[in-house]
């Protein structure tokens, strides 16, 4: 197996296919490095490829009628993004901007659609792990149309702090510099509410924040507030 074959198999949706299979998307894959801060499609161009991160954090956003930006999603190795993925016509619904150096493998959507055609296993096993992430994106819709704001803020700290691999003095570092804004834009609320939240679980010894790090002390401890 290839080094670009093994990366590819680390992507959850391509885990199920034969070495045979992830060799023939190979063929129509490529791989490319974005600096920090560079942009990898802007929101309203037309959609040609869709993409997978192998290192770094992506965020997407849209700018509101006053220019500022709206923070989508903060996306991590193995995720695909936009979410609208191979079958869709439709353009970019978001820009997509590299928060740190990324290495992204980038597959066009006509050749993957002609490879799927080609060969209906590979369509199969692709469209399961699909509907395995729309459950999971229902989910999280779910919790915001649920939940109330205290709630949707810890499963969101409780979600990127399963997606981290950082850690430092035994406290769990979200994998990419997020503002309070952009957290409140991520659970559908203010700022300020963000902020009352943020600094409760300060006094309560749960989270650091800082030069706009968060720090997760006691993530059991954070868990427990749900109960």
């Amino acid at each position: 197996m290839s080094d670009q074959t093994a990366l590819l198999k680390s992507i959850p949706i391509f885990s199920e296919l034969t070495t045979y299979e992830l060799a023939q998307v190979e063929t129509i894959s490529i791989l490319r490095d974005y600096e920090k801060k560079s942009y990898i499609f802007m929101e309203g161009e037309k959609r040609e490829a869709v993409y997978f991160i192998q290192k770094g954090t992506i965020k997407t956003f849209k700018l509101d009628s006053n220019g500022k930006e709206q923070l989508i999603s903060l996306l991590y190795p193995g995720d695909m993004f936009p979410h609208v993925g191979f079958f869709d016509d439709s353009p970019y619904p978001a820009t997509a901007e590299a928060v740190v150096k990324a290495q992204l493998v980038m597959i066009q959507i006509e050749e993957f659609n002609a490879l799927l055609i080609e060969r209906p296993g590979i369509a199969l096993k692709v469209m399961k792990i699909l509907g395995q992430k729309i459950q999971a994106l229902t989910q999280r819709i779910q919790e915001l149309i649920s939940d109330d704001v205290y709630h949707r803020t810890v499963n969101t700290l409780i979600r990127l702090a399963s997606e981290s691999d950082r850690s430092e003095d035994g406290m769990l570092i979200l994998n990419a510099p997020i503002t309070n804004q952009d957290f409140a834009n991520m659970v559908g609320s203010s700022r300020e509410t963000i902020n009352r939240i943020f600094n409760q679980f300060k006094k309560e010894g749960l989270l650091e924040i800082n030069k706009r790090k968060i720090k997760i002390i006691d993530l059991e401890g954070l868990k427990q507030t749900l109960k």
